[in-house]
């Protein structure tokens, strides 16, 4: 489904140039539940960002189900992260006047669903969150945990995909974090979307079946996991040691 091939993404800062990632080359296959993890400034979210069609790399090619899209249009970009791709980010990004229902069928309304179809397609991917109680209530009058329900059903409502979360536990407690990973592996499993997760936590990397580590804006190592048994609460293991500094000349974040 995905395939990066020596993806490099460069920023000018004025003076200096900053390589926030450097030729990564990897496949997702349609189906998978992958964590992409690394530490603060490795350059994961800048990967995130390119496989969301939300950046585009400035040297090697990214294809999504075969195409290369480096030559899209923005019109056509814009179609693939509306009907093919949904986005779970650490801030919940809901509106606080609209209730959980509003909330999940905003991207069906720039669609131009009508209104009884898309009011019955929120409240559906709300149920799939175990949200169906809650489709009228504002986000003030939910948790932390629900809040982030709602945005992960807000994600899935345009049934994508490809559903990309950005440090999605960042803002919770330890218990509604564990709540989410579990989720996301149950929304994996029985509706066989691409699950890609970006953390800087190994606890949180370890409840999906493989992680990517990102340093220094290079991938150095794919690790496959065991898919842990539903219901299981992954415990935190001590940090593994630091990979070996780069060579001269390499990437500078």
């Amino acid at each position: 489904m995905i395939e990066a091939v020596g993806l490099s993404k460069s920023y000018d800062t004025g003076p200096s140039r900053v390589d926030a990632l450097c030729g990564v080359s990897f496949r997702i296959e349609r189906g998978e539940y992958v964590a992409i993890m690394g530490p603060s400034g490795s350059g994961k979210s800048t990967l995130m960002n390119l496989i969301g069609l939300l950046d585009s790399p400035t040297a090697g090619t990214y294809r999504l189900d075969g195409q290369s899209v480096e030559d899209f249009s923005d019109d056509r970009l814009a179609e693939l992260r509306c009907r093919r791709i949904g986005f779970v980010f650490q801030s919940f990004h809901l509106l606080p006047r609209f209730s959980a229902a509003k909330n999940v069928e905003l991207p069906l309304a720039y669609m131009g669903l009508p209104r009884g179809e898309r009011r019955a397609r929120a409240v559906a991917a709300l149920a799939s969150v175990e949200l169906g109680a809650r489709v009228d209530h504002r986000p003030n009058e939910l948790s932390g945990g629900e809040r982030q329900r709602v945005a992960i059903a807000r994600s899935l409502v345009n049934r994508p995909d490809l559903l990309l979360a950005d440090e999605p536990t960042g803002n919770l407690d330890s218990r509604s974090g564990e709540e989410i990973c579990r989720l996301f592996g149950r929304l994996n499993r029985e509706l066989g979307v691409t699950v890609v997760l970006v953390t800087h936590d190994r606890g949180v990397a370890e409840h999906t079946r493989r992680i990517l580590h990102i340093r220094d804006g290079a991938l150095v190592r794919d690790e496959p996991l065991g898919a842990p048994p539903e219901g299981t609460v992954v415990v935190l293991p001590p940090p593994p040691p630091a990979p070996p500094p780069l060579p001269a000349g390499g990437c500078v974040t």
